[in-house]
């Protein structure tokens, strides 16, 4: 079994079958050429791990050929290979892109070492991107309502201008989520986000968790350890929870705000940081200052710009995209095929009332996907999860009469559908409406023909 595949680009058919030699005895699959016409071709047309290139390609323009390469796969590791090669030359190289460098003839421990080490690199840039895209996939705001809609707007004006934001809303209602989104559209995407979760950690124990200590500063410090602010350096630094802050966290808090420095305890050295500042709360903080409960000059500092996410039975819109969404990431996490929702569990889902926000949304979605063995999914199997018995009458009693109307309409016409094989002519008959008016409201409601006449029920 190959252990990868390399082009090594050569001008010298001889050097070249020697490299070849090399790594084809230690299973790798390699392809020889020996002009940039042909190395051009094999390298649009496949997928390299790893490329050997001659320098002295083109009349020893061979960087400008790795350039070329570069700009149409930047992530290509390139090692670049020149019979009697000068170091500035190497430098020039390694400066432009290249992985490393290479003098012929070539030597097969020196070969086989940078190639391994070429490999690894690779490999860990290779996963670096899939944990960064599902990252990215991860921390996506989904919904279709006017408030999330208004907050993507928001984000995206202010992911790149390092203000000062607090994110208000219900416990469960994705805080975290928005500040993610807004440190992964930022210029700062590349640095750490590092979250303080400002109700756990202990008020003693809360400076050093900031801003780190110096070994022998008290018992128990064996060790340096940066705190929260240095390893958010360059990056974004999210405090969640920050109404249950102390008097004297916020103070000190205040003062690096406003500063910019920290000092280690058992340090009298202050060191500079450059922080992107996201706060979070499920308090109201303007009642907290009336009470004499938080700093009102903290808030300021921290609320240059205020994101409000409304809890999730204000927007029954999002119930639904965000269920499909957790659908496809657990089955696809648990990799199973693809569950689907029948109009009665969609009803239902509108219907609750969701004090957990979309955390129990969430929840709800995982048990669905662990506790239904069938593809489909039906009513009463959520109203299980939900732990209350379902029937079609009081399915709504949750629910203001607009919301209850909506979600009465969208059941009835998917089942009226269904039970007609979607044949939209039969179906207005029998709802004694015109055909327009089916076809507003598939709109409207957004219906689907994704599910089988059969897998409709109401119980």
């Amino acid at each position: 079994m190959s252990k990868g595949k390399i082009l090594i680009v050569d001008i010298c058919i001889d050097s070249g079958q020697n490299l070849k030699r090399i790594l084809s005895n230690q299973d790798y699959y390699v392809t020889l050429v020996h002009t940039s016409e042909e190395a051009f071709t094999y390298f649009k047309g496949n997928n390299y791990d790893l490329i050997f290139l001659d320098n002295n390609i083109n009349n020893r323009k061979g960087i400008d050929f790795m350039k070329k390469l570069l700009k149409l796969n930047p992530t290509a590791v390139i090692i670049m290979i020149a019979q009697n090669g000068d170091i500035q030359e190497a430098i020039n190289a390694v400066r432009c892109g290249a992985y490393n460098w290479l003098n012929k003839p070539f030597n097969k421990n020196n070969v086989m070492l940078l190639v391994r080490n070429a490999l690894k690199r690779k490999s860990l840039f290779s996963k670096k991107d899939v944990v960064s895209k599902e990252i990215k996939e991860q921390y996506n705001m989904v919904g279709a309502s006017d408030s999330i809609k208004h907050i993507c707007s928001l984000i995206r004006r202010i992911s790149d201008q390092d203000t000062t934001i607090l994110i208000t809303g219900e416990s469960g209602t994705g805080k975290e989520i928005v500040a993610h989104a807004v440190h992964l559209n930022s210029k700062r995407a590349a640095k750490h986000f590092i979250r303080v979760n400002c109700a756990a950690v202990p008020d003693s124990l809360l400076e050093s968790e900031l801003f780190g200590h110096k070994k022998g500063a008290f018992t128990g410090a064996y060790s340096d350890n940066k705190g929260k602010f240095q390893l958010a350096d360059g990056g974004t630094l999210f405090f969640d929870e920050i109404g249950d802050l102390s008097a004297n966290a916020q103070a000190k808090i205040l003062r690096t705000i406003e500063t910019g420095e920290v000092e280690m305890i058992g340090n009298g050295d202050v060191e500079k940081v450059d922080v992107r500042l996201i706060s979070a709360t499920n308090k109201n903080l303007k009642e907290l200052v009336d009470q004499e409960k938080f700093r009102e000059d903290l808030l300021h500092r921290i609320n240059v710009m205020e994101i409000h996410i409304p809890p999730l039975r204000e927007r029954p819109d999002d119930i639904l995209p965000l269920a499909k969404h957790y659908l496809e990431i657990f089955c696809s996490q648990k990799n199973i095929l693809m569950k689907k929702l029948t109009p009665c569990s969609e009803a239902i889902l509108l219907s609750h009332n969701w004090p957990g926000n979309v955390r129990e949304l969430k929840n709800v979605i995982e048990k669905i996907t662990i506790l239904v063995d069938s593809q489909i999914v039906k009513g009463h199997q959520i109203a299980d999860i939900l732990k209350y018995p379902y029937s079609i009458n009081d399915i709504y009693t949750k629910k203001d009469f607009k919301q209850a109307k909506k979600s009465f309409e969208k059941i009835y016409l998917s089942h009226a559908l269904w039970e007609n094989d979607w044949n939209i002519s039969r179906t207005a008959l029998d709802l004694k409406l015109p055909r327009s008016s089916i076809y507003e409201k598939i709109k409207e409601f957004g219906i689907e023909r994704s599910l089988k006449k059969q897998t409709v029920n109401f119980y």
